[in-house]
């Protein structure tokens, strides 16, 4: 009897250790990592997405629907229909009325022939340059957090100024980061070039001509340009006629006009708000050329669309006691972030100065 006792617990084991195997292997069954089928390549991925059908017509009607079916990587920096909305595009048909090559293009600088997480974007990372299919750069910019405020990152990531709204979409052959505006690129082109190319700033071009801004603006740069609209000045009363009779012995010039001009600057709407998170900028500051005013900016970031919209005014001194103007600014997103060659042109609904305020004294 005493004999068989150890036989039975030696049974019982068996089927034990039977069933340690089996879910051993069960286990490393799951561990394993297959590829998910579900994943499709770049062109029918966005062709499938209703917030990216308008991108997807993009890129049909440039005849890039192929390229994005090839092997990659690419990461597609992709703007939504709300994007395109914005710039007057509401429908496929509305690609037709551009030119080919100017649509391809555009597609082609929204497209980096490389895989780019947002892991891989430097943390706290100021324009970034990645190249472009259309062998232009775009410039990415990460705000993370100020260095004594790690604990809530903000994790704000740009492209050209674009907030990216949703980030590391899997695809097949890459990743697509979605954009809340279309990024505008004009490259052979300088700040000059653009803003002569488009009649609706041809009141404030005149007044660049005035005193003495224009020829510079074709210049190596770079340059960050505030350019109100025409409408912007007939509401003042201001027209073309009127700035030429203006006297650059008695009308500061350089107040007057110069003060929409950042030299040796290079930025974008967003990065006033970058400067805000990670150097706790409330405004940013910068000096006029040759005069003793202050040029201030601040920006405020849409907390449901990533929209970053700005204000800006001109100060006669940082410290009191000083004067200060009514401030001017954007709430179209769609108008700021013109890249040229050699700066940036973002869209002003307002003026910095009247005439009258500019006088020498």
């Amino acid at each position: 009897m005493k004999n068989r006792k150890p036989i039975r617990n030696s049974l019982l084991i068996i089927p034990a250790l039977l069933m340690l195997l089996f879910g051993a292997c069960k286990h490393d069954d799951l561990e394993i990592a297959k590829p998910n089928e579900n994943f499709r390549l770049a062109a029918d991925f966005i062709k499938n997405n209703y917030d990216l059908t308008l991108f997807s017509a993009a890129v049909e009607k440039s005849g890039m629907a192929e390229t994005l079916r090839g092997k990659g990587p690419f990461t597609l920096l992709a703007p939504s229909n709300t994007a395109f909305n914005e710039i007057g595009i509401s429908k496929a048909s509305d690609f037709d009325k551009m030119n080919p090559d100017s649509l391809k293009a555009l597609v082609r600088c929204h497209i980096l022939n490389q895989q780019l997480l947002f892991s891989q974007v430097p943390v706290n990372g100021v324009d970034i340059r990645y190249r472009t299919l259309a062998e232009t750069q775009v410039y990415a910019t990460l705000a993370s957090y100020a260095p004594n405020n790690s604990a809530y990152p903000a994790n704000n990531l740009y492209f050209n100024g674009s907030s990216v709204t949703r980030k590391d979409v899997t695809i097949a052959n890459g990743i697509i980061h979605v954009l809340n505006k279309v990024m505008k690129v004009t490259p052979n082109s300088t700040v000059r070039d653009w803003l002569a190319k488009r009649p609706q700033y041809s009141i404030f071009v005149s007044g660049l001509k005035k005193f003495g801004f224009w020829e510079r603006l074709s210049g190596a740069g770079p340059f960050t340009v505030f350019a109100p609209q025409n409408s912007v000045f007939e509401a003042q009363n201001i027209t073309e006629a009127s700035i030429a009779a203006l006297d650059p012995a008695t009308h500061s010039g350089e107040r007057l006009f110069g003060s929409y001009i950042l030299h040796n600057k290079h930025f974008f709407i967003s990065d006033y708000n970058v400067f805000y998170i990670i150097n706790n900028e409330s405004a940013y500051n910068g000096q006029l050329d040759n005069d003793s005013w202050y040029f201030i900016i601040s920006t405020e970031r849409n907390f449901f669309t990533a929209a970053v919209t700005y204000s800006a005014h001109l100060q006669t001194a940082l410290d009191y006691p000083y004067d200060t103007y009514p401030a001017a600014g954007s709430t179209t997103p769609a108008l700021t972030d013109n890249l040229t060659d050699n700066g940036l042109v973002h869209d002003m609904q307002g003026l910095l100065l009247l005439p009258e305020q500019a006088l020498k004294h």
